[in-house]
């Protein structure tokens, strides 16, 4: 498929946005910046899950090659969650893997605070080296006369905005990410033992990888010497507690005044500070 022009992929933003009046998912407004119709601004209300009462501000930047290629999310505050990145890291590369070689200085790599789509959608992100073959002229023939019903079609931005929005308040979606679909390999560890720790408390027999406890580990990874520069791999770490303690501290953040109320009067999405007696005028109790 040829590539986009950028007019379309604002045209089709036009729509996309007109059509979230009605099929917005509850929780989260957007808006695009108004000399920017390529980057939408965002506040998320978090209602359920591990990080309810969560508010949190994002940003979604959209390519000229939308919906071909993936927008990139990035969270405006510090989150410990197994799909969004550190404020202080990158991580995987959005590039096409089937041009050149990555290298640090690709631009295309998830920024920090970025929300990490791949394990939501795959068809956004191929293998590493995945190529195209090669096939017989009479073989393209055959595919095209099957039409466009075979080709996959992009995810929408509402589909986009539903995922959002369940990373964040569903327990499902944390226990069935992969380790290598993490952002925060530090906080997909911490998931996994606060999971274990919470089944276990349910007498449930939770089954410990080998290297995890008992003798095995004490022989497997006696010492942190024993790995490459002294340092202990992610899953080797003592995680007990980490969960609940970086979440909630996550979630008090994201409610603070600095982060609600300190940013410049430029934001497309703010909020006002009243008093309580300004509240009871607007909506009397």
């Amino acid at each position: 498929m040829p590539p986009l022009s950028t007019a379309f992929t604002r045209q089709k933003l036009c729509v996309d946005f007109a059509s979230l009046k009605h099929a917005c998912p509850k929780g989260i407004y957007v808006a695009p910046l108004p000399d920017e119709p390529l980057l939408w601004t965002g506040v998320l209300f978090v209602r359920k899950g591990p990080y309810a009462n969560a508010i949190l501000r994002f940003q979604i930047d959209f390519p000229d090659e939308y919906p071909q290629r993936p927008p990139v999310v990035t969270f405006q505050s510090d989150l410990f969650h197994p799909l969004v990145t550190p404020l202080t890291t990158y991580t995987y590369s959005t590039r096409d893997f089937g041009t050149d070689t990555q290298s640090a200085a690709d631009i295309h790599r998830l920024p920090p605070g970025g929300l990490s789509l791949r394990h939501g959608f795959p068809e956004w992100f191929p293998a590493a080296g995945e190529k195209k073959d090669v096939v017989e002229p009479q073989v393209v023939q055959e595919e095209e006369q099957q039409g466009a019903a075979l080709e996959r079609r992009p995810p929408h931005i509402v589909e986009l905005l539903q995922y959002l929005r369940i990373v964040f308040d569903s327990q499902e979606v944390l226990d069935t990410t992969p380790e290598d679909a993490a952002a925060n390999n530090g906080a997909w560890h911490a998931w996994k033992t606060y999971r274990s720790q919470s089944s276990g408390s349910r007498g449930t027999s939770v089954t410990r990888p080998v290297g995890e406890g008992g003798e095995d580990s004490k022989e497997g990874s006696a010492s942190p010497r024993q790995q490459p520069g002294g340092a202990r791999r992610p899953g080797e770490w003592n995680w007990q507690g980490v969960w609940e303690e970086r979440v909630r501290r996550c979630v008090q953040a994201s409610m603070s005044e600095a982060v609600l109320f300190g940013g410049d009067n430029n934001d497309v999405i703010s909020f006002l500070k009243m008093d309580q007696e300004a509240i009871s005028q607007i909506s009397p109790v």
